[in-house]
């Protein structure tokens, strides 16, 4: 495998910042459409997560659970992102390793029809 590039022109210009302060400086509704677009682009696929990135941000607006993770693969420069949104935290955007996936300890996702569309 080809040593990643130090600033992927894919994955790593998705993350969109406010003017808070950091950690709390990231635009979820913002970042969450950069990642959209860029799986709906082919330019990103989404590997595994609590529900698919269309359904992230409705599920973390109910606050039924603690964290929504999302996690993605970049077709450039192909390492794993993990996006994730936390109801009582700063939202998390960086690049993991397979073994961080193969280790996630999945949560029950409360059922779709008590928080989809709020």
């Amino acid at each position: 495998m080809a040593r990643p590039p130090a600033q992927c022109p894919t994955c790593d210009t998705a993350l969109v910042r406010s003017d808070s302060t950091p950690p709390h400086d990231i635009e979820i509704t913002a970042t969450t459409a950069a990642l959209r677009e860029r799986v709906a682009g082919g330019r990103m696929r989404e590997v595994a997560g609590d529900v698919p990135l269309v359904d992230m941000l409705d599920l973390f607006a109910a606050d039924m659970k603690y964290t929504v993770v999302s996690y993605l693969e970049c077709s450039e420069c192909d390492r794993l992102f993990y996006w994730g949104l936390c109801i009582r935290g700063a939202p998390i955007f960086e690049h993991v390793d397979d073994a961080r996936l193969a280790a996630h300890r999945w949560d029950e996702v409360p059922d779709r029809t008590t928080w989809a569309g709020v």
